[in-house]
């Protein structure tokens, strides 16, 4: 043993917990470094105060799918434990001709607590026999640097850690920062060549809301693309709240908005589709996400330099699946590397 753990994780989004929850149950010794306050990535949960209490409310990721193996296997046990439940099977479509229903197709999961909650599955696990990871929350990673027993990290502090083997679950233009200067050409250009598209999201709770025959709705607008009613994943509908999410087209010509201007202008457009009731709110809030959807991604489930490892929802698909696909097959990449 060199002291360090086996592998250490930069960013404790699904594709991270999914590749360390692995690792951990293949024996090795993991470390999780997370910027942000909490798990779970842009599959996010923002909690409101409202009425006494907390609401949980989804302003990233709104749903998955399950149609391949290893996460149609996982959720059964997901579900018998609450933390998952069936939301629809499709939803309608916002058309400029009226609403448009749509065929019932495959699944659609959610999570009522919040999709933060699949992250915390996977941090502290599902099983009897599973350990909580170790995480570190609020360790913003500035650094990245080779070492002669594998690579060591420095946070925003000034500290140090290090692992004999790294993974960077990350957006691939800041991964490509991060380690700009030690990368293979081929695995530089592989990073360089995904794109994304940003998405503003607003959280709206209204005064009143009118009946509505839809928890989530399809638009075909110049800038709402999505809508959603948060609280019909919850076990409690109260208080309601509308999500919204602005088009990839919007969101990139306003990047730079003001949230509060950003707020203004999408509720201004959402008034013009449902009604003057939409501005009549308790409370508002927006938020930027400026990687939001791959719209480039790598083909292959994980990218790889020898011991260091890029994983996440821009390797093989843009999608919750897809993310947990690309921790799964990171995971056993390092399982294989790692093998005495």
């Amino acid at each position: 043993m060199t002291g360090i753990p086996d592998v250490l994780v930069v960013g404790a989004g699904l594709a991270g917990l999914a590749a360390a929850r692995n690792l951990a149950r293949a024996g090795h010794t993991v470390h999780i470094l997370e910027k942000s306050r909490g798990v779970a990535g842009r599959a996010a949960t923002r909690r409101l105060e409202l009425d006494g209490r907390v609401v949980p409310v989804d302003h990233g990721a709104q749903y998955f799918t399950a149609k391949n193996q290893r996460l149609s296997a996982l959720l059964p046990k997901l579900i018998q434990q609450g933390l998952v439940r069936e939301w629809a099977r499709s939803f309608p479509a916002l058309k400029p001709g009226g609403i448009v229903a749509q065929p019932p197709r495959h699944p659609r999961y959610a999570c009522p607590d919040g999709m933060s909650t699949l992250g915390k599955a996977f941090w502290q696990g599902w099983e009897a026999y599973d350990q909580p990871l170790p995480l570190e929350i609020e360790a913003l990673v500035t650094g990245v640097q080779k070492a002669t027993d594998g690579w060591t990290v420095t946070l925003e502090d000034g500290s140090t850690r290090s692992g004999r083997a790294l993974v960077l679950n990350m957006p691939a233009p800041q991964a490509l920062k991060l380690t700009q200067g030690q990368l293979k050409p081929e695995v530089q250009m592989a990073l360089q060549a995904v794109r994304y598209a940003p998405c503003w999201a607003a959280i709206l709770v209204p005064r009143q809301l009118p009946y509505l025959e839809w928890v989530g709705l399809e638009i075909e607008h110049p800038v709402l693309v999505w809508a959603a009613l948060d609280h019909t994943k919850r076990a409690a509908p109260e208080p309601a709240v509308l999500v919204l999410h602005a088009s990839p087209g919007w969101s990139q010509a306003h990047l730079e908005l003001d949230p509060d201007e950003a707020l203004r202008q999408i509720i201004e457009a959402a008034q013009e589709l449902f009604g003057d009731w939409v501005g009549q709110c308790r409370t508002a809030m927006a938020h930027r996400w400026r990687y939001a959807l791959p719209t480039q991604t790598h083909p292959w489930p994980y990218l790889a330099q020898e011991n260091l490892v890029f994983c996440g929802d821009w390797c093989g698909g843009p999608r919750i699946e897809a993310a947990l696909e690309s921790g799964w097959a990171s995971a056993d990449y390092l399982v294989e590397y790692l093998r005495p």
